[in-house]
């Protein structure tokens, strides 16, 4: 069993975090939800979920991938953060995946210096894409390239979700199935 960790602190898109938690989980890839420094994390949209733990660097090495959800505050966060900044590019040093929606590729993602000569995409917004620096912008819902997924917004999360279960060789065509009830 894949087992994933996604990151998260107060203003994160609970769309972007719970409804790709729930999809990994149905799939059976195994979601620990770790917050960036309290146990209750509240999101964007004043929904409180409580975290299975706190980031650690050191406890955090040792997953198939790590997933950023996005949110400005929730990616700012983030992005001030040296110890997942170094999480991130031992990540990719390592070719584990590596996937953010939203905001955090433009954020997140940018700041760690892991996406320079890739194709990406963020939320579509000029201020956000500007960021994207020495990468490839590409105005689509879902990119994939090589150990990184990256997606542009809430709109786009299950289509995000459903990229990541197929990174992993899940079978994507049950799972769709599944959510559909036919």
């Amino acid at each position: 069993m894949k087992k994933l960790a996604i990151i998260i602190t107060n203003g994160f898109e609970e769309i972007e975090a719970v409804s790709v938690i729930d999809i990994l989980r149905r799939a059976q890839i195994k979601v620990d939800v770790l917050a960036l420094k309290d146990i209750q994390v509240t999101g964007a949209h004043d929904i409180t979920i409580f975290a299975d733990d706190i980031f650690n660097f050191y406890s955090d090495m040792n997953y198939d991938g790590i997933l950023f959800a996005g949110g400005m505050a929730n990616a700012n966060s983030l992005a001030e953060s040296d110890d997942v900044l170094k999480l991130i590019k031992y990540y990719n040093d390592n070719k584990k995946l590596i996937a953010a929606i939203c905001a955090s590729p433009a954020l997140v993602l940018s700041k760690a210096g892991i996406i320079e000569n890739k194709i990406c995409t963020c939320y579509p917004d000029e201020g956000l894409i500007s960021k994207i620096k020495n990468a490839k912008y590409i105005d689509k819902s879902v990119v994939v390239c090589d150990n990184i997924i990256t997606s542009q917004s809430p709109f786009t999360a299950m289509a995000f979700a459903l990229a990541i279960v197929n990174y992993f060789g899940y079978d994507v065509k049950k799972l769709q199935t599944d959510l559909k009830g036919k």
